[in-house]
């Protein structure tokens, strides 16, 4: 599967909606939603560095690369457009957060999935990783499936390759204490929705998410961090339609 950023640039907009995915994670996580985006909005789904790529690529990469792409992305946006909208999964959430403390008087809206404010590896997030890198995804297997489908690196069978991983997982967890520390200075408005069987995230991150102000949490009870039931993905995708529509009124 191919793993790319999309972006088209409507000449004359005022709106742009950025996409920023996970850790590991790839766009493709955003294309249902791509499709529901008004005409007249820019968008930008953007690639992080070290993603869509091999094993030593991601190992390259940093927390700070990351950033600093985001920041450069938020800073063009901001120049270019009067109103932005972030979607964010899992770690982009974190990077939402940020820009939209930064560029407050630009960001109009934020529209989040899987908030990983308290993080919490279940065995069977490592499983299915595993699966996923010796190639053992079963059709019936939805929650490795959805693994497989979320997971934008070239599997390699070579495990030591991975200890190389730790420090940017160390630099993950502390951002998301960063984040935490945060979340009384948010004040643009935010949609949430957190799973309620989430194999990396516990689903006590909701405490942390009501200390901002102007949150609107959904809970999605047959979801986990990257698979969605039918039901659940349905009530997403109209929620993110709903969204849309509103910010359209608004302007």
């Amino acid at each position: 599967m191919e793993h790319s950023e999309y972006i088209k640039e409507i000449r004359g907009s005022s709106t742009a909606i950025l996409f920023i995915h996970g850790i590991l994670g790839t766009p493709n996580h955003f294309n249902k939603f791509i499709d529901i985006v008004p005409e007249g909005w820019s968008v930008y789904n953007i690639l992080l560095a070290g993603h869509g790529k091999g094993v030593d690529d991601f190992s390259a990469a940093s927390m700070r690369q990351w950033k600093s792409q985001v920041s450069r992305q938020m800073e063009m946006l901001a120049a270019k457009y009067e109103s932005i909208f972030i979607v964010g999964h899992s770690m982009g959430t974190l990077f939402a957060i940020d820009a939209s403390i930064k560029y407050s008087e630009k960001v109009k809206g934020l529209f989040l999935l899987a908030v990983p404010l308290k993080p919490f590896v279940r065995l069977s997030a490592i499983k299915g990783l595993l699966k996923v890198i010796f190639n053992r995804v079963k059709p019936d297997d939805k929650i490795a499936a959805a693994t497989e489908r979320e997971y934008s690196l070239k599997p390699d069978k070579r495990l030591w390759k991975y200890g190389k991983w730790i420090s940017n997982y160390l630099d993950l967890f502390f951002e998301i204490r960063k984040t935490r520390e945060k979340m009384r200075l948010l004040s643009v408005p935010c949609q949430v929705f957190q799973s309620k069987l989430d194999e990396q995230v516990a689903f006590s991150s909701v405490k942390y998410l009501e200390q901002g102000n102007k949150i609107d949490i959904t809970i999605l009870e047959d979801s986990g961090h990257s698979y969605y039931s039918e039901a659940d993905y349905t009530l997403l995708l109209k929620k993110f339609q709903q969204f849309c529509a509103d910010k359209e009124d608004e302007k």
